[in-house]
């Protein structure tokens, strides 16, 4: 997950090289998978309406967590990263008359360090980093999605909350059929930086970083993002 490898000081990390996998992975391995995916759930439901669904640009060019050291240049990067994803995703609906809703407009303005931001930066509990907040599935999927299912885009009110809210039970229940298939599920969770680890340590002594102090961690991150967009050019 580049996030992860990203959001720790460049120093002690290699974050153009996890975007350069993560790019590799979706231009060279993911199409054939989305298609033996697409094919499968064609294969069993002939006459289903499906909707495929992106991912929005996470970042706006800054980094406003305290404990993450992410640059302007890396979160363009990871920006650029979901628009290639989102690519291939489309794409690879289309080849199966699929529909694609890509969610890219509807969150301008609202990543994360906006204000609003529909996105959330790095959160307690953990698992809800870098993913959207209730406003960001209300006012950025919602409409987004909807014309799909529904024919018509949605917009989040009392009366469509307070119908959500009444179908949580029927659909909690029409869910478990499929519980033990979800346990199986081993989703990936953003991890938060940790420099008091062992590798942490010998990484910073290996830049010159005083652990102690939260300038030289910083303007050695600054230095050595430097060196990786230099790089890249």
């Amino acid at each position: 997950m580049s996030a992860i490898t990203c959001a720790l000081p460049s120093w002690m990390s290699n974050c153009y090289g996890a975007i350069d996998k993560a790019n590799a992975y979706i231009n060279n391995t993911l199409p054939s998978a989305l298609n033996t995916l697409y094919a499968s759930i064609r294969a069993r439901s002939p006459q289903a309406k499906v909707t495929v669904v992106g991912y929005p640009r996470i970042f706006n060019g800054e980094d406003c967590n305290a404990f993450t050291w992410f640059s302007p240049t890396e979160e363009s990067r990871l920006n650029a990263t979901a628009d290639l994803l989102n690519s291939k995703l489309a794409s690879a609906a289309a080849a199966r008359g699929f529909a694609f809703a890509n969610p890219t407009s509807r969150f301008v303005g609202h990543a994360v360090c906006d204000s609003p931001e529909w996105i959330n930066g790095l959160s307690n509990p953990i698992s809800e980093s870098y993913h959207p907040k209730v406003d960001g599935h209300a006012y950025g999927y919602l409409p987004t999605v909807s014309p799909y299912v529904t024919g018509s885009a949605l917009r989040m009110s009392a009366g469509l909350k307070a119908t959500a809210a009444a179908s949580a039970d029927r659909l909690a229940r029409q869910q478990s059929a499929y519980a033990a298939a979800d346990r199986r599920i081993q989703p990936k969770s953003f991890v938060a930086p940790d420099l008091s680890t062992p590798a942490a340590k010998a990484a910073a002594a290996r830049a010159g970083v005083d652990l102690s102090s939260r300038a030289s961690i910083d303007a050695a991150d600054a230095a050595y993002d430097v060196r990786q967009r230099a790089a890249l050019r």
